[in-house]
């Protein structure tokens, strides 16, 4: 009781006025260097919103405490004791984020127009987007001529589906022909050196030849082996492997199961080597790339729903998720590539197709969602709101765009069930303090 009594002695009280309206009230002094104002709590309520908060009273209880050495720290913390007694630290102490306005009755509000909404919680928004259905690269494949020649025939067109193996053009090409017979005539030629070879190994055995003559069969023998692999590769990655017969008639074959996405040669044209035929593709599953605004592309994550809408506006059972996320922006579209792998079914969707693609974000699930006309564009991406507050006050708040989709828009720095200004904004803005 002795150390509170000598603590009470310690404060005093003097008079303070409020600057901002002229109203005085007191300042307590605990000890010397220490002082609480209570000016704005207690006689400028205006200022008590903004001006008391957790952060800054901390700061006055808790720095000089450090700065002193450690007895006067015990009789300091003494003092914070009496403070508390005192009611000091029981008064509310959670800081508004944002300005208020005065008090607007509910007979002003009807004047004013002004409306309010509920902040709806929102467990991932909607958004639309434009988008096109591709083939993944892995799925596509191009048959080309392997050499220069003359199309003999063309055994499938557009849209026919074919299997690996089947024959799908013909081509008559000189230069494939030349090369078949070097290949025939090298053929021949390792034969030969093969057969003198064993029959020279016969008679060194017998005793009836030198060893001089039997070296010379075998390096013989290996040069035409030599030969004959080097024309053979020749002519393999000339044809690319195609079936080639010795009149020089090419046959190409399909190398995977699909589908002709394009035919690009017809019978009869002169092609040179490397020139595409036919395009071939595995139509499942398919892709959708999304052209997505770059400031709303951030918060896309793979694995992130999306739902394709059909022509009539509904959302149609194909459903997918996101693969990628392109890291380039369009320098003239100011968009990024949203590619989106598609489940079954798709039978109602072409590649090519333009389409309207409805993307969910799961990093919303903490947004709310609003009415779009209660947001007030500021600069930047950040936007503001009117919230309903005690006292029959409004704040305003800065709140994160994170989706719109028609006439409502999903945010994030309102609590869900928060009561939003949807209409009168305009009036409550000539009611902020200056």
């Amino acid at each position: 009781m002795a150390s509170s009594s000598s603590n009470n002695r310690r404060m005093a009280r003097a008079p303070a006025r409020c600057g901002g309206h002229g109203r005085t009230g007191h300042v307590e002094t605990i000890s010397p260097g220490i002082r609480v104002d209570l000016q704005a709590r207690f006689s400028c309520r205006a200022h008590a919103d903004s001006a008391l908060t957790r952060s800054r009273l901390m700061l006055l209880l808790v720095v000089p405490l450090l700065s002193r050495p450690a007895p006067a720290a015990a009789r300091f913390l003494g003092q914070v004791r009496t403070l508390c007694l005192a009611g000091l630290l029981a008064l509310p102490l959670v800081a508004t984020a944002g300005p208020l306005t005065e008090p607007v009755s509910a007979t002003q509000r009807g004047r004013l127009g002004i409306v309010l909404a509920a902040a709806k919680p929102s467990a991932g928004a909607w958004q639309d987007y434009p988008g096109e259905i591709v083939i993944p690269p892995a799925q596509q494949r191009v048959v080309a001529a392997p050499a220069a020649g003359l199309i003999e025939a063309l055994s499938v067109s557009v849209g026919d589906t074919v299997r690996p193996g089947q024959v799908l053009v013909r081509i008559r090409s000189a230069q494939s022909q030349e090369l078949q017979r070097d290949v025939l005539q090298s053929g021949s030629q390792l034969d030969l050196a093969q057969r003198q070879l064993a029959r020279d190994e016969a008679l060194f055995r017998e005793g009836l030849i030198p060893q001089a003559r039997l070296e010379a069969a075998r390096a013989q023998a290996r040069q035409a082996q030599a030969l004959a692999d080097e024309r053979r590769s020749a002519l393999r990655a000339t044809t690319g492997g195609a079936r080639v017969q010795a009149d020089g008639l090419v046959s190409l074959t399909a190398p995977i199961q699909g589908q002709v996405l394009a035919q690009l040669a017809e019978v009869g044209q002169r092609v040179e080597a490397m020139t595409p035929l036919y395009r071939l593709a595995i139509l499942r599953p398919l892709w959708v790339d999304l052209q997505v605004p770059a400031r709303e592309a951030h918060g896309i994550r793979p694995g992130d729903a999306v739902q394709l809408v059909a022509p009539s506006g509904t959302a149609a059972p194909t459903a997918g998720r996101v693969v990628t996320v392109g890291p380039l922006v369009d320098p003239r579209s100011q968009s990024r590539t949203v590619r989106a792998k598609l489940s079954e079914p798709q039978a109602d969707w072409q590649p090519g197709e333009l389409v309207r693609v409805r993307l969910q974000r799961r990093n919303q699930e903490n947004g709310v969602a609003l009415p779009a006309n209660a947001l007030m564009p500021t600069a930047g991406d950040v936007q503001q709101v009117f919230v309903a507050r005690s006292g029959e006050r409004f704040e305003l708040l800065d709140v994160m765009l994170l989706s719109r989709q028609g006439d409502e828009v999903t945010v994030t720095g309102v609590p869900a069930g928060s009561q939003v200004v949807m209409r009168g904004t305009a009036a409550l803005k000539a009611l902020l303090p200056r």
